[in-house]
């Protein structure tokens, strides 16, 4: 609602001239420092104020830092593009010194493993052991696109009847080999491994065990038009034992179109969701035809894909190396789970893709609720403890507060703007999180009942009207009588609805603005007063209030005659909440628009008489081929003394010259003469020729004249006159 540099904002920012690229962010609250990888240098901020940098480390090499890791709590793990050669390295937080690759840790990543980028792989990589990954032999990724992954410790809590083993999530988009009636067809995909897994013995040697994946739908629910291209994926877990009750909040766009181009929209998917599709049954593919189908057959035993279980470990299977290779080999063709995760969105936004997500879950006076984050960023990281959002772009990064309760300026605003974070304490909005446990807090957010909470001394039903919030005397405005103005009035709450007041003699000089404003014309020697109202829940409160005054024109006649031009008052500046001081209103005449409706009418004649012109130009032509041979006839007379020559009209009788016979080129510029024949032919000089009975036209006193002066062909079918194509 507000500017970036609105003073009602508290943000911080943090940028370094040449330096673009902020991709990578890691929160660390170890040493409470938030540490930033751009383009050939890393940073590390103090989050108590990120706008200057503690320390940096400059790279090379056109190296863009991809992935920020904390490995214990004095070293971190990096990794840069180095120039297409990717390079990793180990970094001491204290000084951002490079130390020897010394650590003991496991990194699981979805990434390319060849210099084309054609090799995509999902890895797990050992400072001590044997690394493991995807088989590519077997296509379990399709040219993937990866956003995002999650560590959920499914072996919590411990001495669980289970047994289970903790898990690696990762989200994708890949292309959808399944759906073989559509080309190019992109689907999301939530693929995940076991922490546990060493790979085959035998089979799948050095290759995940148990590498299952599945289709993420997010779909509108009237036409299942679907938003099948996963942007970010946030899990929500409310405890690391309570991981059952997680939540997948991800971003979705669609590869079509539907209404408008770019929507977003946003969909969650329940753990019991996805578990429920993984516990289920399998597809397979046939390896000749690449056809897929549901697999309905008996499964071997223990269930391929799965991890290590007590149930395994009641079996004499301890570990993935000790899994028959009967499993193995199911596992090897059967990686895809038939079911779907559907999902439908919890928000659609349209002409906006967005990029990002986070969500915090906050305790408000009565329940919980999730508060969802999005934007069109490079990367948002969540400081649930300081309430804190860190934002990077291409330039820039920000610190931006998860709440700001001294936006809301009144019991009304307060409550409406159903914020879980702020409460009314009777005096003002305040942040819930940082009030007393015995303070007297209000909040409504599924309702946001203003008249129980601001109207105490007088409870009324549910619309009652508070008293409404008003605000000092009007701001008088001096305009020239017959001249217009623009009121501006800008609300503070998306949900609320404008309502403009004024009086009887205001009479018709006013109309609304497409901005929401009130375009008034002022009337001279008169004050009217114009006021703007917010209007939601039954919650009044007046955002603007104008006096607008007009000044008629007087003329002052000068020594030489001339008139001099009236003096206008200085207009006062108006201000409204939540804005900065702006400039004066300008004035504005009719003399703009005059011009344009003038311009608008005259191109209106123009294309009239081009029309009416088009529509009468048969009639117009025939009206000028009147007047065209006599005038010929003036221009050049005829040559007496030559008689006339009668030819019959099947040319035997005179053989036609080689130009009067040089196909339709020779007949584009002729045109038929229908004026009488007297006109165009003379007994001195002209050629008249007989019909022949040959002729398949059986009329009598017909021929044809041609004239040197009147060149055009006729043809006179008795006493009338003819057009004829040649």
């Amino acid at each position: 609602m507000f500017p970036m540099d609105a003073k009602e904002r508290t943000t911080r920012s943090f940028s370094v001239g040449g330096v673009v690229n902020f991709t990578s962010l890691l929160l660390s609250k170890e040493d409470n420092a938030l540490y930033v990888g751009a383009r050939e240098i890393l940073f590390a901020l103090n989050l108590a104020d990120v706008s200057a940098a503690k320390l940096q480390r400059n790279t090379d090499c056109f190296n863009y830092i991809k992935i920020l890791l904390r490995m214990n709590s004095t070293h971190l793990y990096v990794c840069g593009t180095y120039a297409f050669s990717p390079t990793c390295a180990y970094i001491n937080t204290a000084d951002f010194s490079l130390v020897k690759d010394d650590s003991d840790g496991e990194l699981y990543a979805g990434t390319v493993s060849n210099f084309q980028g054609n090799e995509p792989i999902i890895y797990k990589s050992l400072s001590q052991g044997t690394a493991l990954k995807t088989e590519n032999s077997l296509n379990w990724l399709q040219d993937p696109a990866f956003v995002g992954s999650a560590y959920i410790q499914e072996s919590l809590p411990k001495g669980n009847p289970v047994g289970d083993d903790d898990k690696i999530y990762f989200f994708f988009s890949e292309a959808g080999k399944e759906f073989d009636f559509f080309d190019n067809t992109i689907v999301s995909r939530i693929a995940r491994v076991c922490k546990g897994d060493m790979g085959g013995e035998r089979v799948l040697q050095k290759k995940w065990t148990t590498f299952l994946k599945a289709q993420l739908l997010c779909s509108l629910p009237d036409d299942g038009f679907p938003f099948n291209i996963i942007q970010d994926m946030f899990v929500l877990t409310p405890s690391p034992e309570d991981w059952k009750n997680a939540v997948f909040y991800g971003v979705f766009t669609s590869q079509w179109y539907k209404g408008a181009s770019g929507s977003s929209a946003v969909c969650s998917f329940t753990m019991d969701q996805v578990e429920k599709a993984f516990n289920g049954r399998y597809r397979e593919v046939n390896r000749e035809t690449q056809q897929w189908y549901t697999y309905n057959h008996p499964v071997p035993e223990p269930r391929p894909g799965v991890c290590i279980t007590n149930a395994a470990r009641e079996q004499g299977i301890s570990s993935s190396l000790h899994m028959p290779d009967k499993v193995l080999n199911f596992v090897k063709d059967h990686f895809l789970m038939d079911s779907v995760i559907r999902s439908q969105p919890l928000l659609l936004k349209q002409n906006v893709r967005y990029t990002q997500i986070a969500v915090h879950r906050v305790q408000a006076a009565k329940k919980a609720y999730n508060v969802i984050f999005i934007g069109t960023v490079q990367h948002i990281e969540l400081d649930t403890e300081k309430g804190q959002l860190y934002v990077s772009s291409f330039s820039e990064l920000a610190a931006v507060p998860v709440a700001n309760c001294t936006n809301y300026q009144s019991c009304g605003e307060c409550i409406l703007s159903r914020d879980p974070y702020c409460a009314w304490n009777g005096r003002q909005c305040v942040d819930i999180r940082q009030a007393p446990p015995s303070s007297a807090l209000q909040q409504d957010i599924d309702e946001a009942d203003t008249s129980a909470i601001c109207n105490t001394t007088a409870p009324g039903p549910r619309f009652a009207k508070p008293p409404p919030t008003r605000m000092p005397s009007c701001q008088v405005i001096i305009i020239p009588a017959n001249t217009f103005k623009v009121l501006p009035c800008k609300l503070r709450s998306n949900l609320a609805v404008r309502s403009w007041e004024f009086s009887e003699s205001a009479g018709h000089f006013h109309y609304p603005s497409p901005e929401g404003g009130l375009v008034v014309v002022a009337q001279a020697d008169r004050q009217e007063t114009y006021e703007c109202w917010s209007v939601e829940e039954g919650f009044r409160q007046l955002l603007a209030n104008y006096c607008v005054r007009g000044e008629a024109k007087r003329e002052s006649t000068t020594p030489r005659g001339r008139s001099r031009p009236p003096q206008l008052s200085q207009e006062e500046f108006i201000i409204l909440p939540g804005e900065a001081r702006s400039p004066q209103i300008n004035t504005k005449t009719y003399w703009n628009e005059l011009i344009v409706v003038c311009s608008l009418l005259a191109f209106s004649l123009v294309v009239f008489s081009l029309f009416v012109i088009y529509r009468n130009h048969d009639d117009m032509k025939s009206m000028l081929k009147e007047g065209e041979c006599p005038n010929m006839q003036q221009k050049k007379p005829r040559i007496a003394g030559k008689p006339a020559e009668n030819l019959p009209l099947n040319g035997n009788a005179v053989p036609a010259s080689a130009s009067d016979h040089k196909g339709y080129q020779t007949l584009n510029d002729n045109y038929i003469c229908s004026t009488p024949p007297h006109e165009c032919s003379s007994p001195d000089n002209s050629k008249s020729f007989s019909e022949s009975e040959k002729r398949p036209l059986n009329l009598k006193e017909s021929h044809v004249e041609i004239s040197p002066t009147c060149p055009r062909p006729r043809v006179r079918l008795g006493s009338e006159i003819k057009d004829s194509i040649v």
